[in-house]
């Protein structure tokens, strides 16, 4: 993809930035101060179990708790290193975490339908302190994302961010160290998501559900590039589900729930090519008028990062390049099931064909194997793909025998190995061998059952660069009003699954 006229002129958009800051909108990092513990959070007791690497790996228990909701959970064991309650009772929605490599300090930003973020840190003693970030939002907080791993050692171009979106249509902007307040960005009806670019961090996406626009800052300005017209909305929550940047930063690509995956040129805010997608039940009854809403996006597959990939409703995931604007493969990851609830009629009897949704998908790095694709759905299977194969190849299906696992929610692939780290409905995290599709571990978190699903994790790898497993530090963002923190030894987990 190499349409010059189609790139986000860096070195204007510098300038802009330079001409405009004589007054800096950030925080200088050599005046950062140290967050004090505060607003009522203190540290939870850690069980005495959370830190054995050899605990049950099903993380079995006894007796139940009440959720938040005053429904019934089944009690398990409590694997995790922190839990933050911060935002009880109230749901966790959305969570990012940016690691601070001179200070060795972990960051957890959160947000929930409590209407609050919070910055959580975590010192190397394993001490936690909180802050609540001080902007009054009027709706749930939906999505969160840090810029820390793209931007350049000259920080007064590119900026530390952490942008906070919310339903109430704000995007607000924060120092990741601080939690100090930077800007308040107006925006679409709601926020849905948010993207960083990838050069150097300083611009942003905010897709909205509700009105199916998506719009482009310049965050070190406050001003607003562009807005992308184009996804249909129902106006009833049926517009834009996700966007990213192209990994070159080229261009934008945002999903809806039209079935439309749609690439833009963010110097002109036009649309550059639109990716259909009919709705299937898998047995052949195709309906361009059913639902066919696309709901997670991932981007940067194949050798030459040109692959992307999105997840259906209908239980499709649908890959696409996007320089040659074609469609390579449409993997078909639901079974037809039969049983008694929602679902669609195919037969004079009403039996209900129990359809799937797709509701997670990611590329395997380079470093593992550019051809390799994962899709995680409703029904509880994590599934590995090899693109090699015309069409796309099911090499994998990763599911927990003869259990009610409750449906994947999200997933992230090993920078350098065949493992995928997938949290679940029922308030686990799995551990995947993507090779033979064994489970390596099973993470629980005191809680589980469906009135308790993983909303959203977030992964910090560490010690991965000489291509060992290393550790990885996952944090989950739960309906219970926890937000949980688990610590895995990668490379020991998965030398005592092989010794099995």
């Amino acid at each position: 993809m190499s349409d010059n006229n189609n790139k986000i002129d860096e070195q204007e958009q510098q300038q802009v930035a330079l001409d405009d800051d004589d007054e800096e909108n950030f925080i200088d990092l050599d005046h950062a101060v140290e967050v004090e513990e505060g607003n009522g959070d203190v540290p939870m007791d850690e069980d005495d179990g959370d830190d054995d690497e050899n605990a049950n790996e099903n993380g079995e228990g006894e007796g139940d708790v009440e959720t938040n909701e005053g429904k019934k959970a089944d009690v398990v064991e409590d694997m995790s290193i922190q839990t933050i309650s911060s935002h009880m009772p109230s749901s966790v929605f959305t969570v990012a975490t940016y690691l601070n490599k001179e200070s060795n300090t972990l960051s957890i930003i959160s947000g929930g339908g409590d209407d609050k973020a919070f910055l959580h840190k975590i010192a190397n003693d394993n001490v936690l302190t909180t802050m609540a970030l001080n902007h009054e939002h009027t709706d749930s907080v939906s999505s969160i994302a840090t810029n820390e791993s793209l931007v350049t050692s000259d920080l007064k171009k590119t900026p530390k961010y952490v942008a906070v979106g919310a339903y109430d249509g704000t995007v607000v902007l924060y120092n990741p160290d601080t939690g100090e307040k930077i800007q308040v960005l107006d925006g679409p009806t709601d926020v849905e998501f948010i993207a960083f670019h990838p050069k150097g961090g300083s611009v942003l996406l905010a897709g909205s559900i509700s009105d199916a626009t998506v719009w482009m800052y310049h965050l070190p300005t406050s001003k607003c590039l562009q807005v992308f017209v184009g996804h249909e909305s129902s106006g009833d929550g049926g517009g834009v589900t996700s966007g990213s940047f192209t990994p070159d930063g080229k261009f934008a690509l945002t999903i809806g729930m039209d079935g439309t995956m749609r690439l833009w040129a963010p110097r002109t805010g036009m649309c550059r090519h639109v990716f259909k997608f009919h709705n299937s039940d898998g047995g052949g009854m195709q309906d361009q008028h059913d639902a066919r809403g696309l709901t997670c996006l991932a981007v940067d597959g194949g050798s030459d990062g040109q692959l992307a990939i999105a997840g259906g409703e209908d239980g499709s995931a649908h890959v696409v390049h996007l320089q040659g604007k074609k469609v390579v493969a449409t993997l078909r990851h639901f079974d037809i099931t039969q049983g008694v609830g929602s679902g669609m009629a195919v037969d004079d009897e009403e039996e209900e064909v129990m359809m799937t949704s797709v509701e997670a998908v990611g590329f395997a790095s380079k470093d593992v194997n550019s051809n390799w694709v994962a899709t995680g759905g409703s029904d509880g299977r994590l599934k590995i793909w090899d693109l090699t194969f015309d069409g796309g190849q099911c090499r994998q299906v990763c599911e927990v025998k003869d259990e009610q696992t409750g449906g994947v929610t999200r997933l992230k692939w090993h920078p350098n190995m065949p493992v995928i780290i997938a949290s679940y409905s029922d308030a686990a995290v799995r551990l995947w061998d993507a090779r033979n599709g064994s489970l390596i571990k099973t993470l629980t978190g005191g809680n589980s059952g469906e009135d308790n699903q993983i909303n959203d994790i977030s992964v910090e790898f560490f010690n991965t660069e000489n291509g060992g497993g290393g550790s990885a530090v996952i944090v989950t963002a739960n309906d219970d009003g926890n937000t949980k923190v688990y610590n895995v030894d990668i490379g020991a987990v998965i030398a005592q699954n092989q010794q099995m």
